[in-house]
């Protein structure tokens, strides 16, 4: 089992209740380049990386087919049922599907823990020529409050800076560096998840991050500390809902076959 399997596995239903899902203006134009490789019928998708499946139902949402795979057993059980979705497990490099067989592949907030050239590969063999190809994510989030935002960026940057996995610096600049198996296109700019949480909702997200589940495994609990800070700082002593963002980022382009 891969080390993403078992942190995310271990945290199965909590991740399908407190992640996030991501812009709908990101899905439609993503159906619209879709419709430019399929013309006539329905699109099928490869949701690579799953999870509990909030990609998948977006994309199910505006219509495409979805085959969505995932090594995790756990969040897999975790995920909803939906007529246009089939979910499998397999690994991202052995995905199972024919070859030339899909139209497009979306990998959300996890392609920094299996990108490279066996993925790629993948990626090329199961593509329709010039499917569309997208690896989504957001950034940090950003609290409304300057003191809030203190609090939040020392336990991120701070607290659990000895607990990230070294594939999060692939996140944290919006995937640049990794190599990307096609032609790319400019990616949305200016695109934002938001959420209007509590501060009971927010720590219940922040359960789920990686970093807190290595830490919790290693015998601490982190989360108890970054509530006494926040309490007193947040309105109604946590009880207020405020309004949490994620700037939203990604890549995206055109499948191309591998040069000689």
């Amino acid at each position: 089992m891969s080390e993403a399997s078992a942190l995310f596995g271990a945290v199965a239903a909590a991740y399908a209740r407190h992640r996030l899902t991501y812009p709908p203006a990101f899905f439609a134009a993503f159906r619209r380049h879709l419709d430019r490789v399929q013309h006539g019928s329905d699109p099928l998708v490869w949701d690579c990386g799953c999870g509990s499946g909030q990609a998948s139902l977006d994309l199910a949402d505006h219509g495409a087919r979805v085959i969505a795979t995932d090594a995790s057993a756990a969040q897999l059980a975790a995920a909803p049922a939906h007529p246009l979705i089939t979910y499998r497990q397999a690994p991202a490099a052995a995905s199972g599907l024919a070859e030339a067989s899909v139209d497009g592949v979306l990998v959300a907030a996890a392609v920094h823990w299996f990108a490279g050239e066996a993925f790629n590969a993948e990626v090329r063999r199961v593509c329709k020529p010039g499917g569309v190809l997208a690896w989504i994510g957001y950034l940090p989030l950003q609290l409304p409050e300057p003191q809030l935002q203190a609090v939040m960026e020392g336990f991120h940057n701070g607290t659990l800076a000895p607990w990230w996995p070294g594939e999060r610096r692939w996140v944290e600049q919006s995937y640049t560096g990794l190599i990307f198996p096609g032609e790319e296109w400019p990616f949305p700019a200016d695109l934002w998840i938001e959420r209007c949480w509590t501060l009971t909702d927010l720590l219940a997200h922040i359960g789920t991050w990686s970093a807190v589940t290595r830490c919790r495994e290693a015998g601490t609990d982190p989360l108890p500390a970054l509530a006494a800070a926040f309490t007193p700082l947040w309105p109604a002593q946590g009880a207020a809902a405020l309004v949490v963002r994620w700037p939203f980022m990604g890549r995206w382009g055109a499948v191309r076959p591998a040069t000689p």
